[in-house]
């Protein structure tokens, strides 16, 4: 069984990473495989044990996958299948929407249906946090390492604005509610509407209706984690779907496959569990 531990970042990076995450199997060797779907986040990956088995990836950049750390951009599409087999042990450091951007002034846009080895984007600063990480106590030495991290790189922006028109936009798309018409995002940003549409799409990664559907199709695959329980008609209308009908079609686009089928094929998927971890800061 695999354990998802979370951790908050130190409040200074908080407005652009959503979590730190621990996911370990312990000493248990575990076997699973199944789809990769699509998603809306972008991640910064550390292997800390054994690492996945590359089958029919159609990711741009698989081959960085041989690496124990890896830069993953928002994906737009099913990624084909993974399997893994040994013991299971992963930090990841999720960003929001646009937080790696404007951590590392990088366009996200060229992220986007990609992986980066940690070392072809930051050099030797991703192999010494990976060994820190390997060493680390745990968790919460793990979150600060990944702080410190982070911190280096805050340094070397001159301004960081987090009050700007696209960040709130993102964060209003992730809030959940009534998709609008980019028009009125771009009002609302005070920006021309192609000038919105390109710096959204550099800092996101892809357009705003379109982050709204990873994120809300994203959604219900989580919430069908936590609580297995629930039926898919009951998830869909809780993540805003009109009806199971509206979500087949997204797992179709997104997974090429359906809801039922997309479960058994990642069968190992509703046994993971879920800690919130709570820290002190110094």
């Amino acid at each position: 069984m695999i354990t998802n531990f979370f951790i908050k970042p130190h409040p200074a990076v908080a407005v652009f990473v959503d979590h730190y995450i621990l996911s370990t199997s312990g000493d248990e060797q575990v076997t699973f495989g199944g789809t990769w779907p699509a998603s809306n986040e972008t991640s910064l990956v550390f292997y800390l044990a054994d690492k996945p088995e590359v089958y029919e990836v159609s990711v741009f950049g698989k081959e960085n996958m041989n690496n124990a750390n890896w830069v993953v951009g928002l994906l737009t599409r099913s990624n084909g299948l993974l399997s893994f087999q040994g013991v299971y042990k992963t930090f990841v450091v999720q960003f929001k929407a646009n937080g790696f951007s404007k951590i590392f002034g990088l366009p996200v846009s060229e992220l986007t249906n990609n992986i980066f080895s940690g070392e072809a984007v930051f050099g030797q600063t991703a192999g010494v946090l990976h060994d820190k990480l390997l060493n680390a106590n745990d968790v919460s030495q793990m979150a600060e390492f990944a702080d410190h991290f982070l911190f280096h790189y805050l340094k070397k922006q001159k301004t960081i604005q987090i009050n700007d028109g696209i960040t709130a936009i993102a964060n209003q798309l992730l809030s959940g509610g009534k998709i609008l018409d980019v028009t009125d995002y771009a009002s609302a940003a005070n920006m021309s509407l192609r000038n919105f549409e390109r710096r959204f799409n550099e800092q996101v990664g892809t357009s705003p209706k379109f982050f709204f559907r990873l994120f809300r199709f994203n959604n219900t695959i989580l919430k069908k984690m936590r609580f297995p329980e629930k039926n898919w008609t009951v998830i869909a209308h809780e993540c805003g779907y009109y009806d199971q009908m509206h979500l087949i079609k997204d797992f179709r686009n997104f997974a090429d496959t359906t809801p039922t089928t997309f479960l058994q094929q990642n069968d190992g998927m509703q046994d993971e569990q879920f800690v919130e971890v709570k820290r002190t800061h110094h």
